[in-house]
């Protein structure tokens, strides 16, 4: 008896509820037609109760938007920053590289008046490797036996001896540096005319080898080449003395040197393809020995 009682109820509920929308409904139809002019009451009432949300949903749109097209512009924004970080890193190679051969011209410019001028037989070439290791100081340059270059050859600079050159290939060849220990050459003291031996030391130094005791030399004096033996001509600069001691005894006092060029910053060098003529005193010694040979046969 409960259940059925309770199924009645539940089934005239919903139907009074269908019954009671109806009624709403014909209400609202009635008042609209009714209405003629003005805003309607319930368009009214959904238009400020739906108002704040259109509101709220336009305004996140927008903000959606506005993030995302900020976003788009970052990121081109980015993008066009690395194009123009990447321009700039090349003009700045562009421009070292400009810099680079306006100084490289320079140079080469001095060293074809100095050739020019002085060695109208030398040759150019470039410094294209140095010896990485510490017990030789030596040069590679691009110049070979394909360019006349013979082992013995003397190198310099515009600022004084460089070396000799020590080996040689089809296309390059390696300069024996006067700093090092193998080296010696001739030379003489620019001012008193003092003879000794310069020999390397390593490190950017040289010894006046065999420089007699008697012989008065002092610091800042300069240090020529002699021309007597090797290929090297006769008055090219080599060097500056830095120190001299006369302490202990011997027949030959002590005195280290400072190469006039740097040979740690060489970049271009002159190679002299002939060897000097003899100095006049060496020359007329050749010619007696000679006619001397010539009548004893």
């Amino acid at each position: 008896m409960r259940i059925r009682n309770l199924f009645l109820y539940r089934r005239y509920s919903i139907l009074t509820f269908i019954i009671l929308l109806l009624i709403f409904a014909l209400i609202l139809t009635s008042l609209r037609v009714r209405q003629k002019r003005g805003v309607d009451f319930f368009d009214a009432l959904l238009m400020e109760l739906c108002s704040p949300f259109q509101k709220a949903t336009t305004l996140v749109i927008k903000t959606v938007h506005g993030v995302f097209q900020q976003y788009i512009f970052l990121v081109g924004l980015q993008r066009e920053n690395l194009k123009l970080k990447q321009k700039v890193a090349e003009l700045e190679r562009e421009n070292n590289r400009l810099r680079e051969e306006v100084l490289a011209s320079g140079r080469l410019q001095s060293l074809l008046q100095f050739r020019d001028k002085n060695f109208p037989s030398s040759i150019t070439a470039q410094v294209i490797g140095k010896d990485p290791s510490s017990w030789f100081k030596s040069i590679t340059l691009n110049r070979g036996e394909r360019d006349g270059v013979k082992k013995g050859m003397a190198v310099i600079a515009p600022q004084g001896v460089i070396g000799q050159i020590l080996k040689t290939s089809p296309n390059y060849s390696t300069v024996l540096l006067i700093t090092d220990y193998n080296s010696a050459i001739d030379a003489i003291t620019q001012r008193t005319r003092a003879k000794a031996i310069v020999e390397g030391l390593g490190e950017n130094q040289c010894l006046l080898k065999y420089l007699r005791r008697s012989e008065e030399v002092r610091v800042g004096d300069k240090v020529i080449t002699s021309g007597l033996t090797g290929s090297f001509p006769k008055g090219l600069m080599i060097g500056e003395i830095k120190k001299v001691e006369k302490s202990g005894e011997g027949v030959f006092q002590y005195a280290e040197l400072v190469p006039s060029a740097d040979l740690t910053k060489l970049e271009e060098v002159l190679i002299i393809m002939e060897s000097p003529p003899p100095p006049p005193e060496e020359g007329r010694k050749k010619k007696r020995a000679k006619g001397m040979t010539q009548k004893a046969e």
